[in-house]
């Protein structure tokens, strides 16, 4: 019972914690009428075997791609699917939409930046001129130096991939790893990491 308890207890603080990159450039649909909507991390799935539309079409969509970056890079399907899942809210978030800026990459001094809150008040992100590019982007960033130890990492390694990437300090979240995790187990994005 006290395990049951204390589960209980983690997954409302980290549902509760958990705020999305752009929070006060998102549109979300009221949970109260579909618990399912609104949030693409496992927050308000409250086990329920079926994956919201909006995930399942965003899995869908950019599988192929994910696929394609993992041989090319030697980055896991399953983390490129579920830091895209997270970072752009399922493809719902402001700067996917409108910037296709999928992953929360910082603007980093070529081509175009849209402004956001985020750490602070105006940070600058890279606008994409597809989704496709993101995806690219997001690959050629985990190959710099900063990410390099995990290169050493297996493909199938989801777990270390997203304790590394933590700790090169993607984001700034604190406890980003836990929630890639639970993205991964959730919607079984594993099984695309053979």
């Amino acid at each position: 019972m006290k395990t049951l308890l204390f589960l209980t207890a983690i997954l409302i603080i980290g549902c509760k914690a958990h705020k999305p990159e752009f929070e006060a450039n998102y549109e979300l649909i009221d949970a109260s009428e579909d618990d399912t909507i609104g949030c693409a991390t496992p927050c308000n799935l409250k086990n329920k075997a079926t994956i919201p539309k909006h995930v399942d079409s965003y899995i869908k969509r950019f599988l192929k791609t994910a696929k394609n970056e993992a041989e090319l890079y030697n980055i896991p399907v399953s983390i490129k699917l579920a830091q895209g899942i997270l970072e752009s809210n399922a493809g719902k978030s402001e700067l996917s939409r409108k910037h296709n800026n999928h992953f929360g990459i910082k603007y980093r001094g070529t081509g175009k930046y849209a402004v956001y809150k985020d750490d602070t008040p105006r940070d600058r992100f890279q606008v994409y001129r597809s989704a496709w590019f993101s995806y690219r982007d997001h690959s050629k960033l985990l190959c710099m130096e900063r990410y390099s130890h995990l290169r050493k990492l297996s493909r199938t390694d989801y777990k270390s991939w997203a304790y590394g990437l933590k700790k090169a300090g993607y984001a700034t979240a604190p406890h980003y790893a836990k929630s890639l995790i639970k993205v991964i187990e959730t919607y079984k994005l594993y099984q695309y990491d053979k």
